[in-house]
C-alpha cells in the first residue's frame, strides 16, 4: 500500500523538478538575449552620440551666431547628461570591466531619454546647417 503512494509522489517530484529545470533554462536564455540587446542598442547610441558630438566640435570651429552657438552648448550639455550612464557604460567596456546587473538596468531605463536629446540634438544641428551660407 505504502508503494503504491509512494510511486506517484516520486513522480510528482520528478515532474516538477524537470519543469523548474526547464523554465529555468528559458529564463537564463532570455536574460542573454536581452543583455546582448542592451548592449548593441547601447553601441548604436553611444556612436551616434558621439557622430553628434563631432559633428558640434566641427561646426563649433565655424563662424556661427552668438544665439546658434548657446542653442547648441545647451543642447550638448543637456544631452552628456542623458547619456552619462551610457558613456560610464562605454568606457567600462573600453577598459574590460563588467557591469552588474543594476547598472545595466540603470541604464536601460536611461535609454528613452538620451535618445529623445541624441535626437534633439541631431536636429538642431540638422536646423543649423540648413540656413548656414553656402560655401
Amino acid at each position: 500500500m505504502i508503494a503504491w503512494i509512494v510511486k506517484p509522489i516520486r513522480c510528482f517530484f520528478l515532474l516538477l523538478m524537470i519543469s523548474i529545470l526547464f523554465s529555468g533554462c528559458s529564463l537564463v536564455g532570455e536574460s542573454v538575449k536581452s543583455v546582448e540587446n542592451i548592449s548593441n542598442y547601447a553601441e548604436l547610441l553611444f556612436k551616434r552620440q558621439n557622430f553628434l558630438t563631432q559633428q558640434v566640435m566641427m561646426l563649433l570651429e565655424d563662424d556661427i551666431a552668438e544665439v546658434e552657438d548657446e542653442k547648441i552648448y545647451q543642447a550638448e550639455d543637456q544631452m552628456h547628461e542623458a547619456c552619462h550612464l551610457l558613456n560610464e557604460y562605454a568606457n567600462r567596456e573600453i577598459d574590460g570591466k563588467g557591469t552588474s546587473i543594476f547598472f545595466r538596468r540603470l541604464l536601460q531605463r536611461s535609454f528613452d531619454k538620451c535618445e529623445e536629446k541624441v535626437i534633439q540634438m541631431d536636429l538642431i544641428l540638422k536646423d543649423i546647417d540648413e540656413n548656414l551660407p553656402p560655401i
